[in-house]
């Protein structure tokens, strides 16, 4: 048995964070990003001969959507149909009342799950029995835990639950749950969706989320895609495809010599994928090094000569005058080690309770986080130094 796991398409969401200097060739691409990532995993789902796939809500990024999006789903969907695979799929809190607005007709083989929670059968080409179990939202929020209301395994070689929610207590907007809610129900396979990065909440039976299919916005970085599960002696196992066409990302750079330094290690970056960068600059500058970047003048520069397969959306400075009162007094070299020591992954976890949401922990794993938290620290020993000489 193989199935495809997708959660958060958002077909029909616009990227953000982009300005008017972008060039056309890659606002094009921009244009069609989304769509082609959707198209890519319909590709794979044929060429690897999948069973059924699923989708666990936002197919949509609202319910109302353009007479070409509608076209582009009930294309790739009768696509699906005429190779015999079907599609599970439930509505989340950014599309949920689009099966009641108007859109093209889909083939039989495209089941939408209810606002309530129900199960849809299937039995494979091999006589296993599969018993898939989920649920539209009502409404933008879903403040009661839906995972309640899912029963346990029922007589089934395998059973699948779809659930669009986050980690959390009666009273969260979106379904929340608890992992031991899912683990109740003695389910093989728990396709979630909501949460954009992608993320394993329980290894076996894997509840987890496959994250968004493409990023569209600065912190929503590194490759984005699904899961391709596979049976593996009985066990449900998913291995992570990408098929996002634009990649965001992000980098810190710490030492240049001057400008055209830091054009070239930019142009270093260059990866076979576009790909989105935001650069953050920790090094310490002079007075007109840091007005050029303020200004944008470097920003514009650093554009001018960049591969048609990359741009530079955000170029920033890591506090520079933070940077320069904490080098004033303790040693570059040191400063940078110790600091490097403190942003090691077991020491991050060390300070972060093990109640602390997944999604979160892993936020202070990536680029974002850490210059987060570099930054804090940077500002906060500075504060402390004031106030000592106050």
């Amino acid at each position: 048995m193989k199935f495809i796991h997708a959660g958060d398409v958002h077909l029909g969401n616009p990227f953000s964070g982009l300005d008017k200097q972008l060039p056309n060739k890659l606002k094009k691409v921009v244009q069609s990003a989304t769509i082609h990532s959707f198209e890519q995993l319909v590709d794979d789902a044929l060429t690897n001969e999948v069973d059924f796939i699923l989708f666990p809500g936002d197919l949509y990024n609202s319910a109302d959507n353009s007479p070409f999006i509608q076209e582009v789903v009930s294309q790739q969907f009768e696509r699906l149909s005429k190779a015999n695979i079907d599609v599970f799929l439930s509505f989340g809190n950014h599309d949920f009342e689009a099966n009641t607005r108007h859109h093209l007709p889909w083939p039989n083989t495209v089941h939408v799950f209810d606002q309530k929670v129900e199960i849809k059968y299937l039995t494979l080409a091999s006589g296993e029995k599969i018993a898939l179990t989920g649920f539209s939202y009502q409404t933008q929020r879903q403040t009661t835990k839906i995972i309640d209301e899912f029963p346990v395994k029922g007589d089934v070689d395998y059973q699948m639950g779809l659930y669009h929610g986050s980690l959390g207590v009666d009273g969260d907007p979106y379904a929340p749950f608890s992992v031991s809610n899912m683990l109740e129900k003695n389910y093989d396979y728990w396709a979630l969706g909501h949460i954009h990065v992608r993320q394993t909440l329980n290894e076996q039976p894997f509840i987890g989320y496959s994250g968004v299919l493409q990023g569209l916005n600065r912190k929503e970085t590194n490759e984005k895609g699904y899961y391709l599960v596979h049976d593996e002696n009985k066990c449900l196992v998913p291995v992570f495809k990408s098929v996002a066409t634009i990649i965001w990302d992000s980098v810190n750079i710490s030492t240049m010599i001057d400008e055209e330094d830091l054009i070239d290690q930019i142009n270093n970056l260059q990866n076979e994928k576009t790909i989105f960068w935001s650069i953050t600059i920790t090094a310490s500058l002079n007075s007109t090094m840091i007005e050029r970047i303020n200004s944008g003048v470097t920003l514009d520069k650093i554009r001018a000569q960049l591969p048609t397969n990359m741009w530079v959306v955000r170029l920033s400075i890591s506090d520079a005058k933070h940077l320069a009162l904490i080098s004033d007094n303790i040693d570059q070299q040191y400063w940078i080690q110790g600091l490097e020591q403190v942003f090691e992954e077991s020491s991050v976890m060390d300070y972060l309770s093990n109640q602390v949401p997944v999604f979160i922990r892993e936020y202070f794993m990536n680029d974002d986080g850490k210059a987060e938290l570099r930054n804090s620290m940077e500002q906060l020993i500075a504060e402390r130094r004031q106030n000592h000489e106050d």
